[in-house]
């Protein structure tokens, strides 16, 4: 039985295409021991892979725009490779699958050190900094694009529809900005508030945030179309029954989206490393499966969400686009891996 160390973690964006391909290998009549490999608790990928196989690593990331805070990195970053590299030494793995960003970086230095191969994923439409550093030293690197698609996990289908999605005659529409919320769209949505608010053939539920939902919900009161809420339990049900999306465009989220065929308006948090976000959403746009529009922009939200409410036409082009580039990305897990078992 060969072992393969999965190597991901800080964002969802990187845990999620390594489970999605993962499942493939466990999938395989137990062929493979499958380890994941990422930082302690409270870290998000050491309770989303809680029921696998977890090893815990150390990792630091660069804090850009501070020279201070980066003055102890290469003493940390080497820290981190030594203690990576004791892993592999103990764990012995055939060759490891790593899916970039910071916390995958010392493990895959620590692969080219004990010359273990090794595959780079990058989930995001622009190569992140440890992507950019390991890349030449990797077996092989995949890349999310039209050729390849982004890994994502089987989407649930069938799920019974959210009582304020119940009706199908409803133009329906799911706002998220994950479970922290997203301040740019908030404040966007608020200033349409009153307008949507009015508007009978619309269904909106508004995934807040924790730290925004209570107060916006006390705000604006009772509406009967639009439900503020902080968390959804089964996002997937909503998303599934939604007519338009409107979030972020990380990796993974984008990449459920479109798993879903769902037309949608993307606002790229504009923090994001590299700008990534913007570069997964322009790409998104450039093949017509979604508007995209800019915290920093005016606000044209309304106009979007009206011409796709008054066009059924361009609604389902741009479905159906977002179908087709989803199941590019529900193939690319199975294509991953039966590559890397040709190699």
């Amino acid at each position: 039985m060969k072992t393969i160390l999965f190597a991901c973690g800080g964002t969802g964006g990187h845990v999620f295409p390594a489970l999605a391909i993962a499942e493939n290998f466990l999938s395989d009549n137990n062929s493979f021991n499958v380890i994941f490999a990422g930082r302690a608790a409270p870290a998000m990928e050491e309770k989303l892979l809680s029921k696998y196989n977890y090893r815990t690593i150390k990792a630091v990331p660069l804090k850009r725009g501070s020279i201070i805070q980066n003055l102890l990195l290469p003493l940390k970053l080497l820290l981190s490779v030594l203690g990576s590299a004791k892993l592999l030494k103990k764990e012995k793995p055939a060759f490891i699958v790593a899916t970039g960003g910071y916390v995958a970086l010392p493990v895959m230095l620590a692969a080219i050190i004990t010359r273990i191969p090794f595959y780079a994923i990058e989930p995001n439409a622009v190569m992140g900094v440890a992507n950019k550093i390991c890349a030449k030293f990797a077996k092989k690197v995949y890349v999310a694009s039209e050729a390849q698609g982004n890994p994502v996990r089987k989407m649930p289908e069938n799920l019974p529809a959210p009582e304020i999605f119940a009706d199908n005659k409803k133009f329906r529409i799911l706002i998220t900005g994950g479970s922290q919320g997203a301040l740019g769209i908030n404040n966007k949505i608020e200033q349409i508030y009153e307008q949507i608010s009015a508007n009978e053939n619309l269904s909106v539920v508004w995934q807040a945030g924790a730290k925004h939902a209570n107060t916006l919900a006390q705000k604006y009161n009772a509406s009967k179309n639009i439900s503020i809420t902080a968390f959804l339990d089964n996002i997937y049900a909503y998303m599934q029954h939604a007519d338009l999306i409107i979030s972020r465009s990380g990796a993974s989220t984008l990449a459920e989206i479109l798993a879903f065929g769902k037309a949608s308006i993307l606002l790229p948090y504009p923090y994001a490393t590299a700008n990534h976000q913007e570069h997964n959403a322009r790409a998104v746009e450039k093949d017509g499966a979604a508007f995209v529009e800019l915290d920093s922009e005016p606000n044209n939200l309304l106009e979007k969400i009206n011409s796709l409410m008054n066009n059924k036409e361009m609604l389902k082009n741009m479905s159906k686009k977002a179908r087709e580039l989803g199941e590019m990305n529900r193939r690319a897990a199975g294509d991953i891996a039966r590559d890397i078992c040709s190699i």
